[in-house]
């Protein structure tokens, strides 16, 4: 009986723990989705130069046909 102790009460440092690591794990999910959109958008500027340089009207392909 002396040494009888009820357990820690540990509930509210389990909960927190939950909070930071769902927020974390969130802000990386934010973090990719902005990576990936920027990504789609820099494809498409990287499409567009192609298609330019392809129909002649790039300025690298002026300058090739100038010299």
């Amino acid at each position: 009986m002396i040494l009888q102790e009820a357990p820690a009460d540990t509930f509210n440092y389990m909960v927190l723990g939950f909070a930071v690591i769902l927020g974390t794990m969130g802000l990386h999910v934010v973090s990719l989705l902005a990576r990936f959109r920027n990504l789609r958008r820099d494809l498409e500027v990287l499409d567009e130069v192609q298609a330019g340089e392809a129909a002649g009207t790039g300025s690298a392909s002026r300058m090739r046909t100038s010299r």
